[in-house]
């Protein structure tokens, strides 16, 4: 399962992300991944010159990592808490880990633009107008270790953006579509959750 873990849409999200910053952008910069899964995504960095270091939730997934890629830093470690001791980055990478949490998705977000000079957010997104959080039952390799997962709404994540003094970019291009998950959707309002319903999000902390 995690060596054919949606490749059409992991190729697409790092073609992206080249295309918008260039692929030198990442030469030498330092990254963090917060939960990498199969570790795909710091991989491809790592191939553009970055040094990552990635923290997943699961010892299932930091074991296959180390195993098919040995030159990245791996480790395990919840990220469901208030509590940050991961250091400081040039990048924090959030990728599909805001809507798997049950508790501390406005302390980790905060902690993220804290410590990096550049975030980039990723996530399935609630459809609704309200600054809310949807709640339901997950489980899996790759979903909440709770087994709640809640996911957020457009409104909850750019309020943290605003509170925070964040310059920020929301991308909704069909260029990262793939494997189902997509991007080119309308906000409606509908408060229907679409699991495959996706944002991207590139920030400048000012941290």
């Amino acid at each position: 399962m995690h060596d054919n873990y949606h490749p059409e849409w992991q190729r697409n999200r790092i073609n992206y992300l080249i295309g918008y910053y260039g692929k030198d952008y990442f030469k030498n910069k330092t990254v963090l991944e917060l939960a990498p899964c199969n570790g795909f995504i710091g991989n491809a960095l790592h191939e553009l010159g970055a040094t990552v270091t990635q923290a997943e939730g699961r010892q299932g997934n930091v074991d296959y990592i180390k195993g098919k890629y040995p030159h990245l830093s791996v480790f395990q470690k919840d990220l469901d808490t208030a509590e940050w001791n991961l250091g400081k980055y040039d990048i924090i990478i959030n990728f599909g880990l805001m809507y798997h949490l049950q508790n501390h998705h406005k302390e980790l977000l905060v902690n993220c633009i804290k410590n990096c000079s550049d975030l980039i957010l990723e996530s399935v997104i609630f459809n609704s107008d309200d600054a809310e959080i949807y709640f339901r039952e997950e489980g899996g390799f790759d979903q909440s270790l709770s087994g709640i997962g809640g996911t957020p709404s457009t409104s909850y994540i750019e309020n943290i953006f605003k509170e925070c003094g964040t310059v920020y970019e929301k991308h909704t291009s069909t260029s990262l579509n793939g494997n189902n998950h997509h991007y080119d959707w309308p906000d409606t309002n509908s408060k229907i959750l679409n699991i495959w319903a996706r944002r991207l999000w590139t920030i400048k902390t000012n941290s």
